[in-house]
């Protein structure tokens, strides 16, 4: 299941609108959030916050649709700002390359278990 809330706040300087989203965010849920990123596009003012803390999944048409209203945002001067990543969501955003752009935190280094990811799969 997938869904989204938009709200609107009018913090003095800045209005800025947050979508806050819910679930999966695959080809489904950009098609039924379709119509309030075009809405969001169109509207003459004001700074867009993407709310991601909910979300557990994205797929390539999640990052397309993010790929959307940040070029329309940029295009007409305003910004787009991504809060509350983690977890898989959080990881692909870095690995095609759009954790510097939205400024994700960086993830925490580890030492895998096996040095070598064959090993793992041959033990």
């Amino acid at each position: 299941m997938f869904d989204a809330i938009l709200h609107e706040q009018d913090d003095a300087p800045h209005h800025r609108v947050v979508l806050t989203l819910r679930g999966i965010f695959d080809g489904e849920g950009t098609l039924a959030i379709r119509e309030e990123l075009e809405a969001i596009a169109a509207a003459a003012n004001g700074d867009v916050v993407l709310d991601l803390s909910r979300v557990t999944y994205i797929d390539g048409s999640a990052i397309a649709a993010i790929g959307f209203i940040f070029k329309r945002m940029t295009a007409k001067g305003r910004g787009l700002e991504i809060i509350g990543v983690d977890g898989q969501p959080a990881a692909l955003l870095r690995e095609m390359g759009l954790g510097r752009l939205f400024a994700l935190p960086s993830r925490a280094t580890r030492r895998p278990f096996f040095s070598r990811p064959a090993w793992a799969l041959a033990r």
